[in-house]
């Protein structure tokens, strides 16, 4: 006999093989005991959650010769023809290929006829919705009153596209995606009964690859042992399907936990030279942060959290070092750098920019600790210092650097000198050649190549003092001017004196304060990071 695929062979035969449709099995073998069969059913579900399956299983249930029975015996003649397909008094209809009226015309005159040898016909007609207009029409009639030995189900994975012309005639069902605890218990069972080694990590990659569906599950369990015999090693797993190490994606955390730029920054460097695609890597972190956060909020709950026992051990640990509103903003970060990156023609660099912001957000004290603070004497520059960077040798801190006399660049006077570099910096590496686009001043001063940024564009500031970035603007000024260059980056602070929050008096009127806030300059770059407005501002005590 020729080999059959796992999806085949391991397909439910009865309703207590059905995974995760139990409503719908309970519903339809009540039926089937208290003798209420209906004449039309609609089963709407995505694809592979077991909708045609369970057709074949009520089409046996109903013709099987010990029928009709909730528990048909699968080993009568009417039973094993309609599990092979071949039965003659079972018609299985593919509404994607004949969805024309003239097919759903021959349907209805076929209906006429009393079944060959079962007791009723069943006509399943499958992806529904594809039926054009005129055919849905012609079926109503039929559809609605057909003769008593007829039954109807139809199948969707599109249930809007239905009319409700249909709808009303049918008792419908929704079939549920299958969760990745249903999947797992399941592909363990497979691999146990088929005597597959393979290990629970690879088990739960599968799982979660499946999005939902059984079938796709199987089959890439299929794909698994084609690919690595009967031991299946995860390595291997992961390289198939294309999945992004989990160890690389708590490293990741951890140097965003950090605020450690370089290394995430290697380790992006790391994931693009293996290969793997930065959408599809920012696509699974978007999974890890959100699984941290279920963690976070619920503890490892194993329905909600889709990994395996071991990581689920690594993402606890994890999620102590994050507070759910730090989650949340990250996860929000990652969704519009997902959406960059679907239109861009530098995908590394929107990447890298992304997850720079990342560590950003990270460092921002909440608005409501920052406001509270004030006014009970706290220092201003202390709260300044909390959220910012640590200041590393060379550099000037945000906070010190004040544009305040005429040593200070003068914001788009860019030097013939800094644009020869950046020119030939295009060259060399786009990716620092578009960050100084975002540059205030470029300048030469003696043996010093200055880059002067915003503090609003700190992210940019931050990328630059990764020591290989470093290295290569040093190495193309020097060449450009002949001599060896100190490259220099500078942020000068927007602000032209103290915060106006930080010049609130207590005797102030609340308008008052209102207005300073509102006009603040902190508060509207926070504002603008974040794609916020102030709806409503208070005292906190």
């Amino acid at each position: 006999m020729s080999y059959q695929v796992l999806a085949r062979k391991w397909r439910p035969q009865n309703f207590e093989d059905l995974v995760g449709q139990g409503a719908a099995a309970e519903t339809l073998k009540n039926a089937i005991s208290q003798n209420r069969i209906a004449h039309a059913y609609l089963f709407a579900g995505i694809r592979g959650v077991g909708k045609t399956t369970t057709a074949r299983i009520l089409a046996k249930a109903l013709n099987c010769q010990e029928g009709p029975t909730v528990t048909p015996c699968n080993d009568c003649t009417s039973c094993l023809e309609i599990t092979s397909g071949q039965s003659i008094d079972v018609l299985e209809i593919d509404a994607a290929s004949n969805r024309g009226i003239d097919e759903i015309r021959e349907l209805r005159a076929s209906v006429r006829y009393a079944a060959a040898r079962d007791r009723y016909k069943v006509f399943i007609i499958d992806e529904v919705h594809m039926l054009t207009t005129e055919a849905f029409n012609a079926l109503l009639k039929t559809l609605e009153e057909p003769p008593p030995h007829v039954v109807f189900i139809l199948a969707t994975t599109e249930l809007h596209k239905v009319p409700s012309t249909i709808l009303s005639r049918c008792q419908h069902f929704n079939f549920r995606a299958i969760s990745y605890g249903e999947i797992l218990e399941r592909l363990a069972i497979i691999a146990s009964q088929e005597q597959i080694e393979i290990g629970e990590r690879s088990l739960s990659a599968i799982a979660r690859a499946s999005e939902g569906s059984m079938r796709d599950a199987q089959s890439v369990l299929d794909q698994v042992i084609s690919l690595c015999g009967r031991e299946v090693d995860h390595e291997q797993v992961r390289n198939l399907l294309g999945i992004v190490p989990q160890q690389l994606l708590e490293d990741v955390t951890t140097a965003i936990n950090d605020s450690d730029t370089k290394q995430v920054l290697v380790l992006v460097d790391q994931l693009l030279t293996s290969g793997r695609s930065p959408q599809e890597f920012v696509r699974e972190l978007l999974s890890h942060f959100r699984n941290l956060l279920m963690v976070k909020i619920i503890g490892k709950d194993s329905q909600l959290v889709g990994v395996s026992p071991g990581d689920l051990e690594s993402l606890e640990v994890l999620s102590t070092h994050f507070s759910e509103e730090d989650l949340t903003r990250f996860f929000q970060l990652l969704v519009a750098t997902d959406g960059e990156l679907r239109w861009s023609a530098h995908p590394r660099l929107h990447l890298e920019i992304g997850l720079v912001r990342i560590i950003q957000a990270k460092r921002l004290v909440a608005m409501e600790e920052l406001l509270a603070a004030l006014p009970k004497g706290d220092n201003p520059e202390d709260l300044r210092q909390r959220s910012a960077p640590s200041e590393t040798p060379g550099t000037l801190h945000p906070s010190r650097l004040v544009p305040n006399d005429s040593n200070s660049p003068s914001p788009g006077e860019k030097s013939e000198e800094g644009d020869k570099i950046k020119q030939a910096l295009t060259e060399v590496s786009p990716m620092l050649a578009s960050i100084l686009e975002h540059a205030l001043d470029l300048s030469i001063d003696a043996n010093e190549f200055k880059i002067h940024f915003s503090s609003s564009n700190q992210l940019y500031y931050d990328l630059l003092q990764v020591p290989e970035n470093l290295a290569v603007l040093q190495g193309v000024s020097s060449k450009q001017v002949d001599r060896p260059l100190r490259v220099s980056i500078l942020l000068m602070e927007d602000l032209t004196g103290p915060s106006e929050i930080q010049q609130t008096k207590e005797d102030e009127s609340g308008e008052q304060v209102s207005e300073r806030i509102v006009k603040d300059t902190s508060v509207k770059r926070f504002l603008d990071v974040f794609q916020g407005e102030i709806t409503k501002i208070r005292k906190l005590t």
